[in-house]
């Protein structure tokens, strides 16, 4: 898992101090719409892909029983940090086994493009479908043709003291797949170091993603986009609701 996984690793600290600013606070207010309300107060919800757990820490502060899973130990170091109070288990989405099922299932911040092959993301919906109670929902999102295409809008750039973090986005239309370059340099000891790191997402159209969620076993599936639920700035992004 750790080679799987080491890619994830390497950026970590970015990701945590840069790439999920203001993410979880959007990502908590489409919950809101189209999971929280259809849930008890202290429903147990499994955060599949929590990477640095700060949509975990946000729910168990509003009293859920809150379970984070990622495939990144160093995510998972920050995700203890960020959110105490909450258990996170060490995982791959595709291939794990809890002994026990739950009332939501979540998976945000694009992590199921993270998925670059439809084998991949089939075995993940199996997982979570295992994984739910009867009548139980899983909610994700997905990045949308639009937000994929202009993932070159996005790039980021912050520049301190003792670092210097630069992300670029690139799409290939061909292969539907985004390219994420990521490079930092850091003063270590006086002196500084360079890191360069690549992240890749594929793009999956909404019906594919829809028919997979279906041949896993899931009923009364459905989406929407960002924008139609007043999400900002994810308006292009868009959200799967699916029940067990």
């Amino acid at each position: 898992m750790a080679e799987i996984y080491k890619e994830y690793d390497c950026f970590a600290y970015f990701y945590n101090k840069y790439w999920t600013i203001n993410a979880p606070l959007y990502l908590e207010k489409a919950l809101d719409i189209l999971l929280l309300e259809k849930l008890e107060e202290n429903a147990h919800i499994l955060d599949v892909c929590c990477g640095t757990g700060n949509v975990a820490g946000l729910l168990h502060e509003r009293g859920y029983n809150i379970t984070g899973l990622d495939g990144s130990s160093l995510m998972l170091d920050y995700a203890k940090e960020n959110a105490k109070a909450v258990e996170f288990i060490q995982a791959d989405a595709r291939d794990f086994n809890l002994g026990r099922k739950f009332q939501a299932i979540t998976c945000l911040f694009d992590s199921i493009n993270h998925l670059l092959n439809q084998d991949d993301v089939l075995l993940v919906f199996k997982n979570i479908y295992e994984h739910l109670e009867e009548h139980g929902i899983f909610v994700f999102d997905a990045n949308s043709l639009s937000s994929s295409q202009d993932v070159d809008l996005s790039d980021f750039s912050a520049v301190e003291s003792n670092e210097v973090f630069i992300s670029q986005g690139s799409y290939n239309s061909i292969e539907k797949l985004i390219t994420y370059s990521l490079t930092a340099f850091i003063n270590e000891d006086s002196k500084w170091v360079r890191y360069d790191n690549k992240i890749y997402e594929r793009y999956y159209e909404e019906e594919l993603l829809i028919s997979l969620l279906k041949k896993a076993g899931f009923r009364n599936t459905a989406y929407t986009y960002g924008a139609d639920i007043g999400i900002e700035p994810f308006e292009d992004r868009v959200f799967f609701t699916a029940w067990r």
